[in-house]
């Protein structure tokens, strides 16, 4: 891989980032309210207005926009993304506790959606037209169809209160308390989470997969391995899903920044302390600090995950390699 090739990626993704910190700063500086004025009236209706400027200036709520914007960004290349008005704590410290646990449900979901759903799209890509593959596309509609917040619901509702195979909510019981941590507890925690998760995201795996086989199966060497009397079943293996996996690799990249930056239903549904449930606290509260680091998070994960892709691409297919050579 040339180096000339590897530069030019870093550099895109630090103009991203760049344009990511704009974005985030500009959207939450002119969301309506702050979190001084929203605490202080939940204190007290009548709080004077001085209080609440004399905060607004303690916290820097009072600084001019351009003056605030060159300190917000040049405070985040240092490392610094603030600290949290409602939690009394550093960002980053905080997102770096609670991503771990939403890490802890979405990545299991991310690699069971991509298998599945890749194994599933291949398959009925192969079978195209057959009842298999229109009953397959049939379920997968109804459930990309399902909202997030309702199949969850219902999914505690069956396999939680009916059934009782799962708990509730939360990440560990009460029983933690005096016998500490418990590995299996939380996985039983996690498992219904995990599930709900990767019935939801496996669609879209799915629906690529499809396509992308159907493609696939047009092209000359397909009709060029079959002339040969190859089998079907190698056909699919060797020459078909290799080469529809391309467009998989930049649908993966966008599924981990998506799952990595949590789901508010999902988290909140089942009471998961991970970025979720922190993102919507942080919303109620206009804890402007806390959710731009939750923001930039989530654009950080994204432009990484697509600098990952773009470094895998030309492993996969050689004609990316051609073209850096051009």
């Amino acid at each position: 891989m040339e180096a000339r090739y590897l530069f030019k990626r870093l550099c895109y993704c630090g103009l991203a980032f760049i344009a990511s910190i704009t974005i985030i700063f500009l959207l939450l500086h002119f969301m309506p309210g702050d979190y001084v004025t929203f605490y202080l009236l939940e204190i007290s209706r009548t709080t004077p207005v001085e209080v609440i400027e004399h905060y607004q200036h303690v916290y820097g709520l009072d600084q001019p926009f351009l003056e605030h914007y060159v300190n917000y960004v040049v405070a985040v290349i240092q490392g610094d993304w603030g600290y949290s008005f409602e939690y009394r704590v550093p960002v980053f410290p905080l997102i770096g506790q609670k991503l771990w646990w939403t890490v802890m449900i979405m990545v299991p979901s991310l690699i069971l959606s991509t298998i599945i759903g890749a194994v599933a799209g291949a398959w009925s890509g192969w079978k195209r037209g057959t009842k298999g593959d229109m009953a397959l596309l049939s379920s997968m509609l109804f459930f990309r169809a399902i909202p997030s917040y309702w199949l969850a619901i219902m999914g505690l509702l069956v396999f939680s209160c009916l059934l009782g195979w799962f708990p509730l909510g939360g990440y560990m019981s009460i029983n933690a308390l005096f016998s500490g941590y418990d590995i299996f507890d939380i996985i039983h925690h996690a498992a219904l989470p995990i599930l709900t998760t990767t019935l939801l995201s496996l669609t879209g795996t799915y629906y690529l997969m499809r396509n992308s086989m159907l493609m696939t199966l047009g092209e000359d060497y397909i009709t060029t391995a079959r002339a040969k009397g190859l089998k079907e079943s190698v056909i699919l293996r060797k020459h078909a899903a290799r080469n529809a996996l391309l467009p998989m690799v930049t649908m993966i990249a966008m599924q981990c920044a998506h799952l990595m930056a949590g789901s508010i239903f999902i988290e909140t549904i089942f009471s998961w302390p991970g970025m979720g449930m922190l993102t919507f606290n942080a919303l109620n509260m206009r804890d402007v600090p806390l959710l731009q680091g939750i923001f930039l998070m989530g654009a950080l994960i994204l432009i990484a995950a697509n600098f990952a892709a773009d470094m895998v691409y030309p492993l996969l297919d050689p004609r990316v390699e051609e073209s850096m050579h051009e």
